[in-house]
């Protein structure tokens, strides 16, 4: 996986959790919820989940150096 993978998953991750946590606190008026919070960090879960193995799909089938090196030598 290249840095620029890593970095994408951590953003996402990160805007994942966010986003989560913020809607518990939206949707409840500024008070927490546990049920809900976890919840939501479940759905963030598995929405990370599918960008990963997306994205580690289309990594996959990327032109690396090494590729091409081995392609053209």
């Amino acid at each position: 996986m290249s840095a620029r993978g890593i970095k994408r998953r951590i953003f996402a991750a990160v805007i994942l959790i966010l986003c989560a946590t913020g809607s518990v606190f939206f949707w409840n008026r500024g008070s927490f919820d546990l049920f809900e919070f976890s919840f939501n960090l479940g759905v963030a879960g598995v929405g990370f989940l599918v960008l990963h193995h997306r994205w580690k799909a289309k990594e996959a089938r990327e032109l690396t150096p090494g590729k091409v090196e081995d392609i053209f030598s």
